[in-house]
């Protein structure tokens, strides 16, 4: 348990989350508008700073002590993948396939193996 609580409030976690929050909202955000019509460059005042978050998290995320680049992909990949179905299923409404679902068990399944059989 206390592995688990470890896995989900690490400085690496946080920084995946940091990360992978405004694109996921910059995702959806696009989505949203793009249906509304207008230019991806009439909103670049919402793209930048974003981008910027998203650049320095990641940043973050790769230099975190004791965490190589392969750590830090898995956590990258796990945070965003889940909160791209979190955004499709219930902000969106659209439909996931079962490929999907099963790429976010393996990470999830990544994400254990790492914090179980150590890094």
């Amino acid at each position: 348990m206390i592995d688990a609580v470890r896995m989900i409030i690490s400085p690496a976690a946080m920084w995946g989350l940091v990360a992978a929050v405004p694109a996921v909202t910059n995702e959806y955000l696009y989505r949203r508008l793009a249906a509304e019509g207008g230019s991806w460059l009439d909103w670049w005042y919402v793209w930048l700073p974003s981008q910027l978050l998203i650049s320095y998290a990641i940043w973050r995320l790769v230099t975190v002590p004791q965490t190589t680049l392969m750590d830090a992909f898995v956590i990258w990949a796990l945070s965003t993948t889940a909160l791209r179905v979190f955004a499709s299923v219930v902000l969106l409404n659209d439909p996931v396939r079962g490929g999907t679902w099963f790429a976010l068990g393996l990470l999830i399944m990544a994400r254990i193996a790492q914090t179980y059989w150590g890094r």
